[in-house]
């Protein structure tokens, strides 16, 4: 979930909001997230309620799930908002957070110490069991005081032993300190990490599948 922010010139233009929307769903598969209240606080809100019946069973309501979990396995970390649990199956309600996401950042206008907490952060819930899995800048929202909150748990991976975590928990946990590695880097202008060993053969394999996916999909596009 993330921040209603302006966000900078020159990105590609982004669904309008209607009126409470924080981030409009960028294809039916994605959740609508709203800021709204409950019992007087302000809260956000994370919402499959739109999608068809067929993804909300097979996607939505999975993810909703993993995403509670996870909350519930961080709770009392600085850094993490708090979760108010599920609301019907189909919507998620956590803590809303006043900020702005680091993608909407420019390099060199961000501290060392946003990623020292970053770091903090990613530390703590690797030694809980929890994996992010997908971090990125715009999970990653800096508040006015300059306090760093980490949120959306979707692509969330567990581990029950923390302390020796199996390959597969071990490999996601390396990708989130990567991720936070390259974020340093790009926003403080540092030379860019260079994964190695095992996990650094993973990573770039798994970036060339990526790639290899994106020109078949212009290149299916560009055929229609």
């Amino acid at each position: 979930m993330t921040i209603s922010v302006n966000r900078k010139s020159g990105s590609a233009e982004k669904p309008a909001r209607r009126e409470g929307e924080i981030k409009p769903p960028r294809n039916r598969s994605k959740a609508l997230v709203t800021k709204s209240t409950r019992n007087g606080r302000e809260v956000a809100v994370k919402d499959f309620t739109r999608c068809s019946a067929v993804l909300k069973r097979l996607y939505g309501r999975p993810t909703l799930r993993r995403e509670v979990r996870a909350y519930g396995l961080l709770q009392g970390i600085e850094g993490i908002p708090q979760c108010f649990g599920l609301e019907g199956p189909d919507s998620m309600v956590i803590e809303y957070v006043h900020g702005r996401l680091l993608g909407d950042f420019k390099r060199g206008n961000i501290e060392s110490h946003v990623f020292d907490r970053v770091d903090g952060i990613v530390a703590a819930a690797h030694a809980r069991g929890v994996a992010f899995g997908d971090l990125h800048e715009s999970n990653i929202i800096i508040t006015g005081s300059g306090d760093v909150f980490l949120i959306d748990f979707a692509n969330a991976v567990f581990t029950g032993t923390p302390h020796r975590p199996g390959l597969f928990a071990r490999f996601f946990m390396n990708l989130d300190r990567h991720a936070a590695a390259r974020m340093r880097a790009r926003y403080l202008r540092l030379p860019r990490p260079v994964p190695a060993g095992v996990f650094g053969f993973l990573y770039r394999f798994g970036r060339g599948l990526k790639a290899a996916r994106g020109r078949i999909k212009k290149v299916l596009h560009a055929g229609r």
